[in-house]
């Protein structure tokens, strides 16, 4: 008999709460579950609500790609060099002290509104989280390892996939699901304000004209969005990513 997975009764608490609340303002200003319902069947059949979707998700990924591919060869690149890794310090230091939303209307002034201003702000959100956890699984392996490795007659291609990679990827995996959550929330906040388009600027423009439960159905929307993500995407990369260190 399978055991009784206890997460499954904060659906109903949260619905339960959020019944509650929703008594104590008028619809227009917090909407309660059934007229959030009516609205989230009515988007279903909207091709705007997919392609509002669609820009944020485009977004997301193209940014966070740039992010972790750049993020990623530098680190190691840092981990190597004892110099490098000193001349990135002060600027690593710099950005990671800086919100990446703190960016956003300097790169809407620069870039103009559209896609490029949001991907950029994604870019800076993801990439410190995964170039420092990099530099750190770098500075954590053993030279006894690269050493044994190297006596075996490994050449650099296979020190490099044998010892770095699997030594690395526990923590850059690390890095890759905070950068993502940051990227993601950096995201949601920057087309709310200066978007044209996208998940972010539907809850902002649909605040600004009332309609409250679209605003509940933008903020749905981006909670189920970030459960499909850790179960579908973060989580199955982390088993793969824990199999290779193992292997390696």
């Amino acid at each position: 008999m399978r055991k009784f997975h206890f997460g499954i009764l904060a659906i109903p608490f949260i619905i339960i709460v959020w019944m509650l609340v929703a008594r104590q303002y008028p619809p227009i200003i917090f909407p309660g579950p059934w007229a959030t319902w009516l609205e989230l069947k009515k988007q279903l059949g909207s091709p705007d609500y997919y392609h509002h979707i669609g820009i944020s998700l485009y977004r997301l990924f193209a940014g966070f790609a740039i992010a972790a591919i750049s993020a990623f060869v530098l680190g190691l690149l840092a981990g190597i060099s004892n110099a490098f890794r000193q001349f990135l310090s002060p600027m690593v230091m710099l950005f990671q002290a800086t919100p990446p939303m703190a960016w956003a209307p300097l790169l809407i002034l620069m870039l103009d509104l559209g896609n490029a201003p949001m991907i950029a702000v994604i870019v800076i959100a993801a990439f410190f989280p995964i170039l420092v956890n990099v530099i750190q699984g770098m500075e954590r392996i053993k030279i006894s390892h690269i050493r044994a490795a190297q006596t075996l007659g490994a050449n650099r291609v296979q020190l490099a996939w044998h010892v770095y990679l699997p030594e690395v990827m526990p923590s850059a995996f690390t890095g890759i699901v905070v950068g993502f959550g940051v990227a993601w929330r950096s995201l949601v906040a920057a087309e709310m304000i200066g978007g044209s388009a996208g998940i972010g600027w539907l809850i902002s423009s649909s605040g600004q004209i009332g309609n409250s439960p679209l605003v509940m159905v933008g903020i749905i929307t981006i909670g189920i969005l970030a459960m499909f993500f850790e179960f579908a995407l973060l989580y199955p990369l982390k088993k793969r990513f824990a199999s290779w260190a193992l292997k390696g």
